[in-house]
């Protein structure tokens, strides 16, 4: 017999990385949150331990991270004509599954969008003169200006490694210069490159190129985030991102009694 529960005011599917932000801003606000998750949970403990992080057979070649073909795959077709077909071995593609999702697989590059993303019609029309009436292309509605202080709240809560290319419209030295302008630097320097990213860059310094590091979501060093998590410093393993980043967020908007998972 069906048992009716109680009424909340948002329902999550999925929680990973998205929905747990969207549920910790919710919760905030006063609202009353459900998260379904279909998978397991994940956390620091039991699935990113530095003493078993290395393990290529579970994590490479088992795909303990990834989504089971058998349970849930996509289909697949060339052409409108073909008739679409289940993809059984989903080789190079591998979907994330569980809470966390791709957060917890995958060396994630938070670039922000450059100022000219978001008056694309007009920045275009000032280089190159105006556009053909019937093309896409528009401004978004909104500027990098009043998405910077979003973007800044992100990466401090997410513990993004990097340096900025440009402070309040100065720019820095070994960071992007073509970035728009930020109030502060990233809140962890740079994850250190390996030997061939060194050769890489001096390369290019000796051609007249500035090369400076992107920034990264794994954690360059132990750090804590607003939200009191801590988080553990990559190992630079095969694994790339799977460390505390994946509890970032889902952690603290579980412990919540107004956010249930």
């Amino acid at each position: 017999m069906a048992s009716k529960l109680p009424e909340v005011d948002v329902v999550l599917v999925g929680f990973g990385w998205t929905a747990a932000i969207l549920g910790q801003e919710l919760t905030d606000a006063g609202l009353q949150v459900v998260a379904i998750e279909r998978g397991g949970w994940r956390d620091t403990p039991t699935d990113f331990a530095v003493t078993f992080i290395q393990d290529e057979l579970r994590y490479y070649y088992r795909h303990e991270l990834f989504e089971v073909a058998a349970r849930e795959t996509l289909t697949f077709r060339s052409t409108a004509s073909e008739t679409a077909l289940p993809m059984r071995h989903l080789g190079s593609f591998l979907p994330a599954t569980e809470s966390a999702g791709p957060v917890s697989i995958g060396t994630a590059r938070p670039d922000g969008f450059l100022p000219s993303d978001f008056i694309a019609r007009s920045h275009n029309e000032q280089r190159y003169g105006p556009l053909p009436d019937d093309m896409t292309i528009q401004d978004w509605g909104v500027t990098y200006d009043e998405l910077e202080p979003y973007y800044d709240r992100f990466e401090y809560l997410c513990g993004i490694s990097g340096k900025a290319g440009n402070l309040n419209g100065t720019r820095q030295s070994g960071g992007n210069p073509f970035e728009g302008p930020r109030r502060r630097e990233y809140p962890n320097p740079p994850m250190d490159m390996t030997y061939a990213p060194v050769l890489f860059a001096k390369a290019a310094q000796s051609l007249g190129y500035r090369p400076f590091p992107c920034p990264s979501a794994n954690m360059s060093r132990a750090y804590t985030n607003p939200l009191g998590v801590q988080l553990g410093p990559c190992t630079y393993c095969a694994a790339s991102a799977r460390n505390t980043r994946a509890a970032t967020i889902p952690r603290p908007a579980r412990r919540r009694p107004s956010c249930r998972c």
